[in-house]
């Protein structure tokens, strides 16, 4: 059994250590801190610098955060920590419990979403945290103050991810409206701290005019309408979704027995808030339709909570009922450490150094590539739709007309995927147009472990050949 248990640890190390030697695990905090560069360096409103279809306040967090911590390893697994050690000492509010214990099953069963990969869902749950926190805290003191900061952070939390307005809706209704609790006063305080963050984030678009904030949307709406699935394309991820609520369900189960609900009472409404907070975040789940592990650490996080709240009262769910959780916690522990491990391999065979100093500040246009390298080599984009999907789900089976107008510009640095051309992930046109205007400087093929070519990290840098007589100039 010793043995066990120092395997266990052992392999628990080595699972945290693997996110800390990579830049990133996930690439969805790398490309927020791209537009976060634009947003704090260049001074660039989202999306004149590039495009993604999240709010603004995530890429004004990424931003700052990638300000902060200098180094590139561990960057983001850095954030996981220290956002979960606020969320626990903020948990704390709604209950007495370990806060060693809630910080390790939120960082070791959080392998199933990938939470120490630092993606917005995290920054979500701690700022929903806050929120939720700030309001029960001033229901107990009745400080107005408070109400007006829980309205405050709930409109910069709804900036990073618009699922968060879903999730909140439950627990706020609850703690504002719910008898006992509700006074005109305190709904009017927060309402007014939603008005004072919305208008503090978006006051730079009111002074930019020309029609900024209505681009945002905009955008953000267009991109949205092409990026929504099926109905049909929907039901892999409801089922996962559906799957994962299985396993928390002996959590709920044994909250139940032990806090038996019910509104007249404050105690009981108070052991009221974690449910409804996982009830609530469950929809935000499958609003989407994509099926990404990580939309569930909102469903995930308030669970956390209750368990360690039934440890410490000693009324927590059977071993054997907690068995499927913990067991598919430890097997996606060491896929999470292979994966980790891989990406370490991979970005190894990439001089990332080299690609800085080749490009300089020149902006580069980006087809249809993985941005790591615009992520670790500080590149800038030409075009606005950097990501390697966003031409061709907007644009469909035109987009090789965008990369054609963007070419006619002539910027100086195109990077593409490795043989693009031979592999025909590339159109005919704009093969064309890169061997007659282009010349390569750098190249690296990364082979793919489970099947031939080259993976994510390959690609192609083409610099533009200078001529005397520009065809189509």
């Amino acid at each position: 059994m010793r043995g066990l248990q120092v395997l266990l640890f052992c392999g628990v190390v080595l699972y945290v250590l693997s996110y800390a030697i990579i830049p990133f695990s996930d690439g969805d905090p790398a490309y927020y801190a791209i537009v976060g560069r634009g947003l704090l360096r260049d001074h660039a409103l989202p999306y004149q610098y590039t495009f993604d279809h999240k709010p603004l306040g995530a890429y004004l967090f990424y931003g700052v955060w990638d300000r902060i911590v200098p180094f590139y390893p561990g960057k983001f697994t850095l954030l996981a920590g220290f956002l979960i050690g606020v969320f626990v000492a903020l948990g704390r509010t709604f209950g007495s419990f370990s806060r060693i214990t809630a910080f390790a099953l939120f960082s070791v069963c959080g392998a199933l979403f990938d939470v120490l990969s630092g993606n917005t869902e995290l920054v979500v749950v701690t700022g929903e945290a806050v929120c939720l926190a700030a309001l029960l805290r001033g229901i107990e003191t009745d400080a107005s103050a408070l109400f007006f900061l829980a309205g405050w952070v709930a409109a910069f939390t709804v900036s990073i991810n618009y699922l968060a307005a879903v999730c909140l809706v439950g627990p706020v209704a609850l703690m504002l409206l719910s008898p006992g609790w509700f006074r005109p006063s305190r709904c009017m305080l927060a309402g007014l701290g939603v008005l004072a963050g919305f208008g503090v984030l978006f006051a730079p678009y009111g002074f930019a005019g020309h029609g900024a904030l209505q681009a945002y949307f905009s955008m953000q709406f267009e991109f949205l309408r092409h990026y929504g699935v099926a109905v049909s394309e929907r039901i892999p991820g409801a089922l996962r979704m559906v799957f994962y609520g299985v396993l928390m369900a002996p959590v709920l189960v044994a909250w139940v027995r032990r806090f038996p609900p019910g509104l007249r009472q404050e105690a009981t409404r108070r052991t009221l808030i974690l449910p409804v907070w996982f009830l609530s975040s469950f929809p935000a789940t499958l609003l989407s339709g994509h099926a990404f592990d990580h939309y569930f650490t909102l469903c995930f996080a308030p669970v956390v909570l209750m368990l360690a709240i039934l440890w410490k009262e000693g009324a927590r769910p059977s071993t054997l009922s907690l068995m499927p959780l913990l067991g598919l916690s430890l097997v996606c522990v060491g896929l999470e450490t292979k994966k980790n491990f891989n990406i370490a391999r991979d970005m190894a065979h990439v001089d990332y150094a080299e690609v800085a100093r080749l490009v300089g500040d020149a902006p580069v246009l980006n087809i249809r590539t993985y941005h790591a390298a615009f992520y670790r080599s500080d590149l800038k984009p030409f075009d606005v739709y950097l990501f390697s999907t966003h031409i061709d789900i907007l644009f469909g089976d035109h987009a090789w007309m965008r990369y054609m107008q963007d070419l006619r510009q002539h910027p100086r640095f195109v990077i593409a995927p490795y043989a693009g051309c031979a592999r025909h992930v590339v159109e005919a046109p704009v093969c064309q147009w890169l061997q007659g205007h282009y010349e390569q400087v750098y190249a690296v093929n990364v082979p793919h472990r489970h099947k031939s070519g080259p993976n994510k990290f390959s690609f192609s840098l083409y610099r533009f050949r200078e001529q005397k007589d520009d065809e189509g100039s």
